[in-house]
């Protein structure tokens, strides 16, 4: 039987001492509703199922002892025993690596560096491992201060990757769906909260493993991209007209771009605030390719393809659109 993964999160929760009393409530109340389902556990050491449980209940409560929310003798003994069960079901390593962390470990979780970039400039951050991850505008990474031991990256937005390899510490990638792991390559993951919670993870070099809370493995090679939402994931060939990798080389590629799409992209690529005349009507689209620019150079050659007007003020700009041709 799969446990839920919204489970998941609240047994992961309540290991490492961060339950809320309403994480303990749904807990018991799966479990109360449950009580019958088979748990089918096997041990690599031979013991038995009471054997394997009570030994695991004992290690748990150890570990947590005066950190949990209270709750009846009776949930807390049913909740943490369907617990030592759940840590069997996934494996004992997992447990001590994942779910249950010492308290040394659990000082060193709270201990992450956080590199953020706004908008107005490409941002390329070199970790200690030798690795250099490039952000995009309102990204923002989190690792941990032993990095070449525990090369985890959490991510939020879009960022593009160089990883050094080493094949004894695995290079992983979290972000609210997926994991990407990697022993040495360069990938892109775009995974930006505004675009419907799409997550793009995109392969320039070698060879990269991506995984989603299912269980679910996809593995990419160079020049294939994986599109995954909620309902799924779908491996695509990247074409080479494709601008997927075009900011990490300073370009910008605009394609049948709108008006509205463009001025957006001209403030976050500059760090501008722009005004302008632009009617809903306007029916403007721009294509062309344009790379290592200042916006002024940009806005003149622009001008060869829309008709427009501009005017830059420190980082205002003020644009007059004509009507198109």
């Amino acid at each position: 039987m799969r446990l839920p993964s919204v489970l998941s999160d609240i047994v992961s929760k309540m290991l490492r001492g961060k339950a809320s009393k309403e994480d303990v409530q749904k807990f018991n109340s799966w479990y109360n509703q449950g009580i019958d389902t088979p748990w089918h556990i096997q041990d690599y050491k031979k013991r038995n199922k009471d054997q394997v449980e009570s030994e695991m209940l004992q290690n748990i409560q150890k570990a947590t002892r005066s950190r949990i929310p209270d709750s009846s003798p009776k949930q807390s003994f049913l909740g943490w025993k369907i617990a030592a069960s759940i840590i069997i079901l996934i494996g004992i390593g997992l447990f001590v690596t994942k779910l249950m962390p010492s308290e040394n470990s659990l000082i060193q979780e709270a201990k992450l560096l956080t590199f953020e970039n706004g908008k107005g400039m490409i941002k390329k951050v070199s970790l200690p491992d030798g690795s250099t991850v490039s952000l995009f505008h309102d990204t923002k990474i989190q690792v941990s201060e032993n990095f070449s031991e525990n090369r985890l990256v959490i991510l939020s937005g879009e960022a593009f990757f160089e990883v050094k390899r080493d094949s004894l510490h695995p290079f992983r990638v979290e972000t609210a769906t997926l994991t990407t792991e990697v022993l040495g390559t360069s990938f892109l993951i775009k995974n930006q909260p505004d675009e419907q919670e799409v997550v793009v993870v995109a392969v320039k070099t070698g060879l990269v493993k991506v995984s989603d809370p299912l269980d679910s493995i996809f593995m990419l090679t160079p020049n294939l991209r994986l599109d995954y939402s909620d309902q799924g994931g779908n491996v695509s060939t990247i074409p080479k007209s494709d601008p997927l990798f075009a900011w990490t080389e300073d370009i910008i590629v605009f394609d049948e771009t709108p008006m509205q799409e463009m001025l957006k992209t001209l403030e976050d690529w500059y760090g501008v605030q722009i005004t302008s005349d632009l009617k809903a009507s306007n029916t403007c689209r721009i294509s062309g390719t344009y790379k290592n620019q200042n916006l002024e150079n940009l806005l003149q050659l622009i001008q060869y393809s829309i008709p427009i007007t501009y005017e830059i003020e420190a980082k205002n700009v003020m644009l007059t659109f004509k009507n198109c041709p």
